[in-house]
């Protein structure tokens, strides 16, 4: 299961890095990384029940799978190889969605956009 980052006004966002310079482009996947590990890092925080989703703990494997990886230059992905995670994040007729991707995103979406603020100013 993969959740992507999108940011409204991405198209802006683009037309400016092509224009760029080389720096801003390096300094712009800087900002991207440390929102990757933040964001997979609340993931994990979310689905050990220390945020407003109900726990996901028996083993630790899910937990443990958590990963921020690159799928192209500036784009990032949160992904886990677990493959219950989406019976998860997603409920089935038994169990109760517990939205441990989504909220997390939802809840932090404005600190991805200070991340990368802050390194390409």
């Amino acid at each position: 299961m993969t959740i992507q980052i999108e940011i409204k006004g991405i198209e802006e966002v683009k037309d400016f890095l092509k224009n760029a310079n080389v720096e801003k482009l390096q300094k712009a996947q800087e900002g991207l990384n440390q929102a990757g590990l933040f964001i997979a890092g609340e993931v994990v925080e979310s689905i050990a029940g220390h945020r407003a989703e109900t726990r996901s703990v028996d083993t630790g494997r899910f937990m443990g799978s958590i990963r921020s990886v690159d799928i192209a230059p500036l784009i990032k992905a949160i992904e886990t190889n677990v493959e219950y995670a989406k019976f998860l994040e997603y409920g089935t007729s038994k169990l109760m969605p517990r939205m441990h991707f989504r909220n997390t995103l939802t809840r932090e979406q404005s600190k991805v956009i200070d991340y990368l603020k802050e390194k390409v100013k």
